[in-house]
């Protein structure tokens, strides 16, 4: 008994035909063809009768078949068989089955039904079954075999049961493919590519895209001798293939039954083809001949089937799309039709810019043409340098008026008028505006019309009321009389009349008729104030020179308050009695350091510089303090030097081993208890100078009692225990001992009215900062960073909020009396560093990272996201290479994770679980059930980051449950992507999440760091 609940096959409907049928009743395939929706349909038929053929046709291969058969083949002599053995068809030595061969004329009758189209039978066949079904229509059509490709050196030549018509058509169609094959190859290989869409998808063999390489020049010259021929053409019908059938002994088919077509239908339908071949080859030139005739032979064939009555439908050999032929004629530039703006606009690109005036006034009023390719157009113009003439200058000009006028209906647009004023600043340019807004003016709506004459009206008050602009403005009838006259009461002020004596420096011209006394003291205080403001050592001795033969009742050094030197240089120079050299020395110094605290270190140090190859003159080596004044400028010069390599290390000195050795110089005259000695600014400036040249073993040799270089010194100690340990040594003390007591807690003082106030430590903010400003090397700033950063965890003994960087290991674990310190103050100076050392070294993770916790633990959370993006977009050179986990360990994920849950981006942490090395699905699933409040955290925004198919599981989970049907959609057709299925192998997934990661590392930087 049959199960029956056992599935059974879906019983055929009535009207479907099986394949078999059309062997047994030949003439059913024509009523079949002709119904309205034929089951099965013609394609159906087609790639049924070509895939039941031999793939390959072998040259005297033999078949077994019954013996009547071979006595009803044509072209096969008698043959001396057994009983058993019987003669297969042939056609010139190609031996073929009855069945087989019936099955080859079915699917020529059925091409013939499909009138031979070329494209629909590109879209629907593959490249190798379009190859059988040309070898069959060939070698039907000459009567013998024709292999294909066809050799350069063929000669057609017709066999007895071939035809010439027939072949004439076979060929013509060879020939059309051919053309189309190259094309189809070059997209074919290109469609083949891996591509980040298609990576995953497996590629068909190639074979079942790619034929042979065929040449395309016999094709060419076929058919450009084709459309010279005045020889009839025809072509094939549907009563042209006579089917086999079994009582019939006949399988020569009826060419009488051909159709001729006109020259114009066969030249239309062939050059059609050939300018599609050209236009994809760049042969432009060739084109746009052909493309004319093809046009013009269409029109003609047209017009014929237009005299007999005939629709487009009707037409038999010539399929081309009117449309399509239309669009190669404009990309030809030979259409008819009348051509849009923008057309026009590339044309006139094309053609050297001819009629761009007449283009970019008419598209002022229809706005059709896209802004910024107008403002390329005014680019390319004023870039090309081949013209200088008048004429390109007007249109260079006319161009960007007429671009400054488009403006004013474009939002955000609103520096196109300053840019232009900025580069044509000639009273030409505000009259081709206004000829361009007269116009314009009359066809434009009132809302564009008055968004005219305020443009107008702005622009006058813009260019400081210039008069010139409202003459011009009064010439055009943009306003009305009453109009202009309120314009010019607004925009015209009083003027006032300033003496051209007060603009000029020369003051002779005062002094002119005045007595001899008062001009001499005019000439004294010209000169004086020539000397304040010169930057020249020569033109300082001048005019010191001059200045001095007046006899001054005071020394000369004195004429500017601001000239202020150091104490011991001036202590030396004034212990000598008044003297020029003593008046060019001050001034020299005294100028030297007003241009170093305004960052002019060049003029500074030619100052410095002069005054150095002074003291080495005779005059001064006389001198007693000459020797003296030459070691203090030299240290002068040092300290400017230092202060220079400071400012400038991020353009990486070059002098620095040479002012390193210098260094060193300077602070072997102090060990050495010379008479003179740098000062004390001098040599702080030297020892951190060769601290950051890790010259640690000179830094430790200085004097201890200097107060000012006890942590310089603590910390070259630090740094040398660190080059000398192995392991997880702890370093020096003494650098933490130094710090640390500058923090301490000052206590609260009560003033008079009672109020009381807690200051920050003196000591970290005097003694501190001006060493830590000055720290250019980066291992110093690292342990600088964890020493303070490490103090901040112990005082505030929050594990949650602790900072985490390198070196933190080398300091003590713990702080007695932590009350007795200063956390905030440590929290602020640590903030600072930080900020100061990524000026220097901005993509250094372990401070971006130390950085984002210290702003996560102040609860600046988005500050905090802002400076761990950072990190990983640095970590992975700006989304150029995959994250790795020494950039983003589960620490930092899970604080980035804490900062997004702050700012109610629930969203982003969600995605963020991913990153970890085992994801919390009950975080997950915490955070998915949250609200997002955030508009910057919108759930769809983010799908096509997940590459977790369980976090993916839950998004559409939660949808069903809220009901968001769309949403749950999405988020399926994201799950159901090929590169997210479980089965891929490790590669692909890596691949995938690391492609997802990058996506959301871009979107992260796009919220927090633009």
């Amino acid at each position: 008994m049959d199960d029956p609940l056992k599935p059974k096959s879906v019983p055929l409907a009535a009207e479907t035909v099986l394949c078999f049928e059309f062997l047994l009743d030949p003439h059913k395939i024509t009523k079949h063809l002709s119904k309205n929706s034929p089951e099965p349909s013609a394609v159906a038929l087609l790639t049924e009768f070509i895939s039941m053929t031999p793939d390959t046709l072998m040259p005297n291969y033999e078949f077994n078949m019954p013996a009547s058969d071979s006595e009803n083949i044509s072209g096969v002599g008698p043959m001396n068989i057994d009983s058993e053995e019987k003669k297969p068809a042939a056609i010139e030595g190609l031996r073929i089955q009855r069945k087989q061969l019936a099955l080859k004329i079915l699917a020529l009758k059925v091409a013939t039904w499909l009138k031979w189209d070329l494209d629909f039978l590109e879209k629907n066949l593959p490249t190798s079954k379009q190859l059988y079904l040309l070898r069959d229509l060939l070698t039907l059509a000459c009567g013998k075999l024709i292999s294909i490709p066809l050799p350069a050196d063929f000669q057609p030549v017709i066999a007895a049961d071939g035809n010439e018509r027939a072949a004439r058509f076979a060929f013509t169609f060879y020939h059309r493919w051919v053309l189309r094959l190259q094309i189809l190859k070059d997209i074919a290989m290109k469609s083949a590519r891996p591509t980040i869409g298609n990576m995953f998808v497996p590629v068909e063999p190639l074979h079942t895209h790619f034929a042979p390489d065929i040449a395309p020049k016999d094709s060419i010259d076929y058919l450009t001798e084709l459309c010279k021929s005045t020889e009839p053409f025809y072509v094939f019908t549907n009563e042209t293939f006579q089917p086999l059938h079994s009582n019939s002994d006949n399988i020569k088919q009826n060419f009488d039954f051909m159709q001729q077509i006109s020259k114009f239908e066969l030249r239309a339908q062939i050059q059609f083809d050939m300018v599609n071949f050209y236009l994809y080859t760049k042969q432009y030139r060739l084109a746009r001949e052909v493309v004319q005739q093809c046009y013009t032979n269409f029109l003609e064939m047209r017009r014929e089937y237009q005299l007999k009555s005939k629709q487009p439908e009707d037409y038999i050999f010539c399929l081309l799309n009117e449309n399509e032929l239309e669009s190669y004629l404009m990309a030809c530039g030979v259409s008819m039709k009348g051509q849009t703006l923008m057309e026009r606009f590339s044309l006139s690109q094309i053609n050297d810019f001819n009629n761009i005036i007449e283009i970019l006034s008419e598209d002022n009023l229809a706005r059709e043409i896209p802004f910024f390719a107008r403002r390329n157009v005014e680019l390319d113009i004023e870039c090309n340098n081949l013209r200088n003439s008048s004429e390109y200058n007007l249109l260079k000009l006319q161009v960007a008026a007429l671009n400054v006028v488009r403006s004013i209906f474009e939002k955000g647009k609103m520096f196109a008028c300053v840019e232009y004023f900025e580069k044509y600043k000639q009273i030409e340019s505000w009259t081709t505006i206004l000829d361009a807004i007269t116009v314009l003016y009359p066809h434009c709506t009132p809302t564009d019309q008055n968004k005219l004459k305020h443009f107008v009206i702005n622009t006058m008050y813009e260019q400081n009321s210039n008069p010139e602009y409202l003459n011009e403005l009064k010439k055009h009838t943009l306003f009305t009389n009453v109009e202009l006259e309120e314009i010019a009461r607004h925009i015209v002020k009083e003027t006032i009349v300033v003496d051209e004596s007060a603009k000029s420096n020369d003051w002779t011209i005062l002094t002119e008729g005045l007595p001899h006394e008062v001009s001499r003291h005019f000439d004294v205080h010209s000169k004086i104030r020539q000397l304040i403001n010169c930057t020249d050592s020569k033109s300082v001795r001048t005019l010191l020179v001059q200045l001095a033969s007046t006899n001054p009742l005071q020394p000369l050094w004195t004429v500017n308050p601001s000239w202020e030197i150091h104490i011991s240089v001036k202590s030396i120079l004034l212990s000598t009695p008044p003297s020029f050299h003593q008046d060019f020395a001050y001034v020299l110094l005294g100028k030297s350091r007003t241009q170093a605290l305004k960052n002019e270190y060049n003029v500074a140090l030619h100052l410095l510089g002069a005054l150095k190859n002074e003291t080495q003159r005779t005059e001064y080596t006389n001198l007693s303090i000459g020797p003296k004044i030459g070691k203090l400028v030299t240290w002068e010069i040092l300290l400017l030097q230092i202060t220079k390599c400071f400012d400038d290390w991020e353009l990486k000195p070059v002098e620095l081993q040479t002012i390193g050795n210098r260094c060193k110089n300077c602070l072997n005259a102090l060990a050495a208890n010379e008479t003179i000695i740098p000062r004390m600014e001098i040599v702080e400036s030297c020892v951190v100078m060769l601290l950051n040249l890790s010259e640690h073993n000179t830094v430790m040799a200085m004097d201890k009692c200097l107060p000012q270089l006890e942590l310089p010194i603590a910390f070259a100690k630090t740094m040398s225990d660190m080059e000398k340990m192995k392991g997880p040594k702890k370093v020096s003390r003494e650098a933490w001992d130094i710090l640390l007591s500058m923090f301490v807690s000052i206590p609260k003082r009560t003033n008079g009215s009672g109020s009381a106030r807690n200051s920050p430590s003196l000591p970290a903010s005097v003694g501190l900062r001006p060493f830590l400003k000055r720290i250019r090397s980066q291992t110093l700033f690292s342990v600088c960073i964890s020493l303070m950063g490490k103090i901040l965890n112990l005082l505030k003994e929050d594990p949650n909020n602790d900072l985490s960087g390198e070196f933190m290991q080398l300091w003590p674990t713990n702080i007695n009396n932590h009350t007795g310190y200063n956390g905030r103050a440590v929290s602020e100076t640590l903030h600072w560093l930080l900020t100061e050392a990524l000026k220097y070294y901005p993509q250094t993770l372990a401070w971006l990272k130390m950085k984002g916790d210290l702003e996560l633990a102040n609860n600046n959370n988005e500050a905090a996201m802002r400076c761990y993006v950072n990190a990983l977009i640095s970590g992975t050179e700006y989304c150029h290479s995959p994250l790795q986990r020494n950039v983003a360990d589960d620490f930092l994920i899970r604080r980035m994770m804490r900062c997004a849950v702050n700012l109610g981006c629930f969203t982003q942490a969600t995605i963020l679980c991913q990153f970890m090395d085992d994801i919390d699905y009950s975080l997950v699933n915490k955070n998915l059930s949250e609200k997002s409040c955030n508009f910057t955290d919108a759930m769809d925004a983010y799908y096509n980051c997940i590459w977790d198919a369980t976090l993916l599981e839950f998004v559409i989970n939660l949808h069903a449950k809220r009901g968001e049907h769309s949403r749950k959609l999405e988020a399926m057709s994201i799950m159901s992507s090929l590169e997210l299925n479980a089965n891929n192998n490790e590669e692909i997934k890596n691949q995938a999440a690391a492609v997802r990661k990058t996506r959301f590392l871009r979107a992260l930087a796009k919220q927090y760091l633009l």
